[in-house]
């Protein structure tokens, strides 16, 4: 077998990115490439601490104990399509998957779905609707284009991002801490670009009575959805919210499995999800998630986090070719934040009609592959050594 490559990629950014709660100057992802065989998956996880309690550092460890000798032999035989269809329905067969984390989770997977679907002499997309349960949506034509959801966090002014950015359907606002402020850039929204729909992000930060507060003057203006404004938690708070004073919810934080999804919804505390492939524990629990919020008739807005720097990106176009009916769509800004690209082809947005293009995909697996400049961040973990071995973990200079 050989052992994965493991790198911990904390990338420069060349713009930050601010909110209320956080201020992000670099990447913060760990990226997994493994060749099984003929043919090299790749993968890529972006934990935060404040979502799934997870950070790099507990995805490398959980990487260093788990037996890839053991998954490499459980993936060895067997008709690829088959194999992705046992890992749709029970997950990694490693004994102690239950315990991994969501994003150790995440990385692993996507870089034995890569695989899969070379060896299936698919595009990852295509292999997705053989091994999930969205037949349905194999008949559907594929958009030419979808437009994106631009992010306006607290680093930039509001003309100048309008201008810039050209968000033409939606918006998301990432508010500040200061009521008047928030109400200043809603109503420049508004006078400058009136037809947007908008949905606004306290990060967590609200008390139910700020919530409350706020609804009336917020909807004035125009705003469709408050996005996890309340502290972890806070299920029936967003119940009495929507039921008593009519203010629409999109959970983010708050779902990160089909279990919390599920809960949420049967405590009538959401009108919509945000669902990011991270978070979500992978590829395959994400197209769960989505088919589940179909059967329900429950919007789903497809979310990025901030500063993926390649495997993520491709793996969300796609989501968005095997899936449809996102009331928003974000994509990785890698042209905005990083200087080089750890990835080629790297997935491209067009900036001039602020839209993610989906041409018809020709390449099989994620159809990109690592390039040099992602060497810097390797990582020396110990993966291919027994778990109770000692391990040595040292950044690559």
């Amino acid at each position: 077998m050989t052992p994965p490559e493991v790198y911990l990629v904390r990338q420069p950014m060349a713009n930050p990115f601010v909110h209320g709660a956080h201020q992000r100057h670099t990447s913060d992802s760990v990226v997994l490439s493994w060749t099984l065989g003929a043919f090299t998956g790749i993968g890529e996880c972006a934990p935060r601490r404040y979502v799934t309690s997870e950070d790099c550092e507990s995805v490398l460890t959980q990487l260093r104990s788990l037996d890839f000798a053991h998954l490499a032999k459980a993936l060895a035989s067997g008709d690829p399509v088959d194999r992705g269809r046992a890992l749709y329905e029970h997950g990694l067969p490693f004994e102690a998957s239950e315990n991994l984390g969501n994003n150790t989770q995440c990385v692993v997977e996507m870089a034995v779905l890569d695989s899969l679907a070379q060896q299936a002499g698919l595009p990852l997309s295509t292999y997705l609707l053989h091994i999930t349960e969205a037949v349905a949506t194999a008949r559907r034509t594929v958009p030419a284009h979808i437009n994106i959801t631009q992010v306006l966090d607290l680093s930039q002014p509001v003309q100048a991002f309008l201008e810039q950015r050209k968000p033409l359907r939606s918006l998301k606002l990432k508010l500040a801490g200061d009521p008047h402020a928030n109400q200043q850039r809603l109503e420049t929204i508004r006078a400058l670009a009136p037809p947007l729909a908008l949905y606004v992000d306290p990060n967590m930060s609200w008390s139910a009575e700020q919530l409350h507060g706020s609804a009336r003057q917020f909807h004035a203006l125009g705003v469709a959805l408050f996005e996890e404004p309340l502290p972890p938690g806070s299920l029936e708070d967003y119940r009495q919210a929507r039921l008593k004073h009519g203010v629409a919810i999109m959970l983010d934080e708050s779902v990160t499995s089909a279990s919390s999804l599920a809960r949420a919804w049967q405590h009538q505390a959401l009108d919509a999800v945000n669902l990011r492939i991270a978070k979500c524990g992978g590829l395959l629990a994400s197209a769960r998630m989505i088919e589940q919020c179909h059967a329900w008739g429950l919007p789903v807005y497809l979310g990025v986090q901030v500063a993926e720097v390649g495997p993520l990106i491709a793996a969300h176009r796609a989501l968005l070719t095997a899936y449809e009916g996102f009331i928003g769509v974000e994509a990785g800004q890698h042209d905005r934040f990083f200087h080089t690209d750890l990835l080629e082809p790297m997935p491209a947005i067009d900036r001039d009609h602020n839209a993610i293009h989906l041409p018809v995909p020709t390449r099989t697996g994620l159809g990109c592959r690592l390039t040099s400049h992602v060497q810097p961040y390797h990582c020396a973990t110990g993966v291919d050594r027994h778990p109770n071995e000692s391990l040595h973990m040292e950044r690559a200079r």
